[in-house]
């Protein structure tokens, strides 16, 4: 999901709407301009790729992220995917952040400020400040699982001992083949074998987890979710919790998880037109388990799907799935996305 996925996102910036683009919440899509809808509270972005965008500055995202009113953000270092070391990944984050710094600055001049700065959101102790609040998960995507040797594993461990590092993700199964960019999934036994040694890392450190399942094309079985179950049900789930990343299964699927102790986070594809199932599930998550992400700069939510996803984005994101949800249960639509920031917080921070 990399080369083919870039091609198909190559056009996300060519018609930015009009002002300062660094700081611009209008997204085009189709010569159509889209604004990233007002927060009903503060959003956290559970699960951003900051360092795999391909034409967006990651910290120009950041900036944007944090005037859209995303307040927590949690990005990832795979050693073998990202081709880095611990060492590199830090001091790319750090100068990440202090560019963002530098740019929210400058917005500020401009009088723009990020909405729950200067405010106390109801039941927040303090202002919510995102650059204060971004931090990273350390792991093995299952594309990289043969060759997850010794040596990757200790980048893993050296990344784990900063002070930023909140838990060990993303790590888990893919059973799908990826026609696009020709990925083979490797043998799933495998893949097990990566994911349970990830997942006992976690369960020792008294970390967090976040998992990538992924079944193949037609696999009325599930089998890699049901295989997902299993490792959990041989290694532990991590009390400190683990979070089942990109939800894009039906409300059966979730429920096995939630049973197993698991949070759910609900991106972008919850969005897709063809998704009904996902969302029936997202209205049928219990509110003390859901979480929102991005899984950026993959899967950028409706309306401007196929566009290079960012953080903000997932204002887009929020607003559908809570729209739906409330239209069903009649809850109060701030509560629900409070819900999801108190539990991404309990999780990371």
């Amino acid at each position: 999901m990399t080369a083919a996925y870039e091609a198909k996102a190559a056009g996300a910036n060519e018609a930015r709407a009009c002002g300062d683009e660094r700081f611009s919440l209008a997204f085009a899509k189709k010569k159509k301009v889209f604004t990233v809808p007002r927060a009903l509270y503060p959003l956290a972005d559970t699960h951003a790729h900051l360092n795999s965008f391909w034409r967006v500055r990651p910290a120009e995202a950041l900036a944007r992220a944090a005037l859209a009113g995303v307040g927590s953000l949690v990005t990832l270092f795979d050693p073998y995917g990202d081709e880095m070391s611990a060492e590199a990944f830090l001091a790319g984050l750090d100068g990440m952040l202090a560019e963002a710094r530098v740019l929210l600055a400058q917005a500020e001049d401009e009088g723009l400020r990020p909405p729950f700065a200067k405010t106390v959101p109801a039941g927040a102790s303090c202002p919510v400040s995102l650059l204060d609040n971004v931090r990273f998960l350390a792991g093995v995507h299952p594309y990289g699982a043969p060759s997850y040797t010794d040596a990757v594993e200790r980048e893993v461990t050296r990344a784990l001992e900063s002070p930023l590092a909140v838990g060990v993700g993303e790590i888990g199964l893919d059973y799908h083949f990826d026609a696009d960019d020709d990925v083979e999934a490797a043998p799933h036994d495998v893949q097990m074998s990566c994911m349970a040694r990830q997942l006992a890392l976690a369960c020792a450190r008294e970390l967090p987890v976040e998992l990538h399942v992924r079944n193949d094309a037609g696999d009325e079985g599930r089998q890699a979710h049901a295989d997902a179950l299993r490792v959990l049900t041989e290694v532990g789930v991590p009390p400190a919790g683990c979070v089942l990343h990109c939800f894009g299964e039906d409300r059966a699927c979730m429920e096995r998880f939630l049973e197993a102790g698991c949070f759910v986070a609900f991106g972008g594809a919850a969005t897709f037109k063809r998704n009904d199932a996902v969302r029936e599930a997202f209205a049928a998550c219990p509110l003390d388990r859901l979480v929102f992400e991005t899984d950026c700069p993959y899967m950028a939510p409706e309306p401007v799907r196929g566009i290079e996803c960012e953080p903000a984005l997932i204002a887009f994101t929020a607003e559908r799935l809570v729209a739906e949800r409330v239209r069903l249960t009649g809850e109060d639509p701030a509560a629900v996305v409070r819900a999801a920031w108190e539990n991404a917080r309990r999780l990371f921070f």
